[in-house]
């Protein structure tokens, strides 16, 4: 038992004991030494655990040190380690084995109750299941109890970029500050290339292809699988500033990194960009909008080609990295922009129907509103205007002066046809004078 070197230069831990069975391979022996000191712990806690007692807090020691919790993505061990706080300072004295699916159900109520964001509830249930997961493969529980309980969800929702933010984003690439020129670079890339914004943070030069412009993202969301991304005009401009920006500006500090969007630790040593605080640095100084979210130009994007494209979902999803198509379904509404155009085919009908509509409603012949919209729409037309179209019949004035056109053309039908038949009679007198009074021509 314990820690033992193996022929492939990797290291293998084992335990016996009571309640516990470990049996892990590592990466270096520093590893497999920290995971048997966290295992195995001082006396007390070996005699706790031989009793069945290992609590919350125990449990969730022993998987940060196993392999588990130590192969995962960076991002996902710091999204466990902030989400659990909650439930370990809730839950962290109970042992295991007394947990139940009643105790995670109540969690996610009282945090409800508190207002606690959905997502961030059912994060925090996630974390919990992955400690449960790992106490059920050490033997230490019989079973997961947050399996089968149902967790929080936010109505899914693809929330676009809004006029303003790309304009914003643009009028920082020429700030002062590095950090906020990259930021600001990055975000812009995410609306060009519906990359997410994790990945271009992450992403190292050797990914790029320029011959063939595009990017390959070696270590995706999904399962850590490639994804070739191509680089539009835009997208090579943005990049070729970075470059430019890292390679000659920050040569000092930056320019040996392996990632195109580097940043220097306090202790000097280089790292991938941490995108998020700058933009909250960069909307404290007023310079983005506080509503801005590096995500949204990822969602623009995907929008844009759902309404003005000819690409079907499946298209759109291995071009983006979604690999469910119920990842779409937030998207697909937006493709209704395309019908525009069958809608305005149906107009000259809705024309004839409004103007049928309201003469009935006001009673007066269709032919007196027709004739105000023709006269109106003349009157349009000798000022230089576009045809304001039967829309005018929704707006106030013209409906009191047709209004006005009823009443004096009186209240009963009888009345009504009286006056036009005055009307159609002064009309033909008035063109009866002027054709006798017209000047005759040469040929008279």
């Amino acid at each position: 038992m314990g820690t033992h070197a193996l022929p492939s230069g990797r290291y293998r831990l084992q335990i016996r004991r009571t309640g516990l069975a470990v049996n892990e391979v590592f990466a270096t022996r520093a590893h497999a030494e920290a995971a048997q000191a966290a295992y195995e712990g001082d006396k007390a806690g070996q005699s706790s655990r031989r009793a069945g007692g290992v609590t919350l807090d125990d449990a969730w020691s022993l998987y940060q040190a196993s392999r588990a919790y130590l192969e995962k993505r960076p991002n996902s061990k710091t999204s466990e380690e902030s989400h659990i706080k909650p439930l370990l300072q809730w839950l962290g004295r109970r042992k295991v084995k007394t947990l139940t699916a009643d105790d995670v159900d109540a969690y996610i109520t009282r945090q409800t109750k508190a207002g606690q964001a959905a997502n961030t509830t059912r994060l925090a249930v996630a974390a919990l299941s992955s400690v449960l997961n790992f106490c059920r493969a050490k033997s230490v529980v019989a079973a997961n109890v947050c399996i089968g309980v149902k967790r929080p969800s936010a109505r899914p929702k693809a929330t676009r970029m809004p006029a303003g933010h790309q304009g914003a984003l643009m009028t920082a690439l020429g700030h002062p500050k590095y950090r906020f020129r990259a930021a600001a670079r990055l975000v812009l890339l995410v609306r060009e290339t519906g990359a997410r914004p994790g990945e271009w943070a992450n992403a190292r030069w050797e990914w790029l292809h320029l011959a063939k412009q595009n990017v390959i993202f070696e270590d995706t969301k999904y399962k850590r699988e490639p994804r070739t991304v191509p680089l539009n005009k835009d997208a090579m401009g943005l990049l070729t500033a970075q470059l430019e920006d890292v390679a000659i500006n920050q040569l000092d500090t930056l320019g040996p990194s392996e990632w195109i969007f580097p940043v220097a630790g306090r202790d000097g040593e280089l790292r991938p960009f941490a995108y998020s605080g700058t933009l909250r640095d960069m909307k404290k100084a007023a310079l983005l909008p506080t509503k801005l979210r590096a995500h949204s130009g990822r969602h623009e994007f995907i929008s844009s080609l759902v309404e003005n494209s000819d690409l079907d979902d499946s298209r759109i999803m291995s071009l983006v990295g979604h690999h469910s198509p119920t990842s779409m379904k937030i998207y697909t509404h937006a493709r209704n922009i395309r019908f525009l155009p069958q809608l305005e085919s149906l107009e000259p009908a809705r024309r004839v129907e409004r103007t049928n509509e309201l003469s009935q409603a006001m009673g007066m012949p269709a032919k007196v509103v027709e004739a105000y919209l023709s006269a109106r729409r003349q009157e349009d037309a000798d000022n230089a205007l576009s045809d304001g179209g039967d829309e005018l019949l929704y707006e106030a004035e013209a409906l009191d002066t047709l209004a006005a056109v009823a009443r004096r053309l009186g209240n009963t039908e009888s009345e009504r046809l009286e006056k036009l038949l005055a009307l159609s009679r002064r009309a033909a007198a008035a063109a009866a004078v002027s054709q006798e009074f017209k000047e005759p021509s040469a040929d008279e």
